[in-house]
């Protein structure tokens, strides 16, 4: 009896374990997932767009020029991937997800938005908007827990964008 106890309890821990807690966010005319953040910035459209380049690239992504796919008119619109940490000691059976991404630069803002996000396995690339659907014939409970990941990296990567687009605050010298 003891056992039976015990073992609904583990069940019961590792289902709640991987339980999705965050709400994901969807497009309200596509239904698919998309994150997206306004963040606001001091400074001219030409300043923020330039900030973006000399410090968030550089720091966002170790070779900057690979993940970026178009670049004109102060948008940078670029392709990434996440790697979802599944607990496997054989990380290549962990998830892969694709992403884009686009920033818009503007007077005293910048809207980031993350969308197109879709798994890639050794077949194909799918939407992990079937990670949301429960009554999916081929859901796993994991999937919950991989989209919390998903939106914690988004969160990370848009706090890292608007810590780096500040302007540097200036020193005044003390003349005595």
């Amino acid at each position: 009896m003891k056992k039976i106890v015990l073992f609904a309890l583990a069940i019961a821990c590792c289902v709640s374990a991987f339980a999705q807690t965050r709400e994901i966010p969807r497009d309200k005319n596509t239904d698919k997932i998309k994150f997206q953040q306004v963040i606001n910035v001091k400074g001219s459209q030409k300043e923020i767009y330039e900030r973006l380049h000399k410090q968030w690239l550089n720091a966002a992504f170790k070779n900057p020029s690979a993940v970026v796919t178009s670049d004109k008119d102060n948008v940078i619109e670029g392709k990434y991937t996440i790697y979802i940490d599944c607990n496997d000691a054989v990380k290549s059976k962990c998830p892969v997800v694709n992403y884009n991404f686009t920033i818009e630069a503007r007077e005293g803002r910048l809207r980031y938005t993350v969308t197109e996000l879709t798994l890639k396995n050794s077949r194909s690339l799918f939407p992990i908007e079937r990670w949301l659907d429960p009554a999916d014939p081929q859901y796993e409970a994991a999937w919950g827990g991989y989209l919390d990941q998903i939106a914690e990296y988004v969160e990370q990567r848009a706090a890292l964008l608007e810590e780096k687009v500040q302007p540097e605050k200036v020193i005044v010298e003390e003349e005595w």
